[in-house]
């Protein structure tokens, strides 16, 4: 469910569908339009929100090491990542969350 200046272009919960529907080549088309490698984004929520009067995609970064690997977080013992944020450069496709 969306929360007022926050909408959800993709959630771990739909992975199945998207699969399913054939949608993941325009997830990762409209990633890229945004200046996002599709394969450094982590499979956790993508949402389009505004910061500082600014639209903005947030979505989390799957964390590499200097030769490219991904890598465990020693702390959690998970896969390595954060959360970040690029200007939104086009909105989503309208299955996926478009105003």
């Amino acid at each position: 469910m969306d929360q007022p200046g926050i909408r959800t272009v993709f959630h771990p919960d739909r992975w199945r569908r998207i699969l399913d529907l054939g949608q993941l080549p325009a997830l990762h088309d409209w990633l890229r339009v945004n200046g996002l490698d599709p394969h450094d984004v982590d499979k956790a929520p993508i949402t389009v929100e505004q910061r500082d009067g600014k639209a903005v995609v947030r979505y989390t970064a799957a964390l590499r090491d200097a030769e490219g690997y991904r890598y465990r977080d020693p702390v959690t013992g998970g896969a390595a990542r954060e959360e970040r944020t690029v200007p939104l450069l086009a909105e989503p496709p309208v299955e996926f969350g478009a105003p």
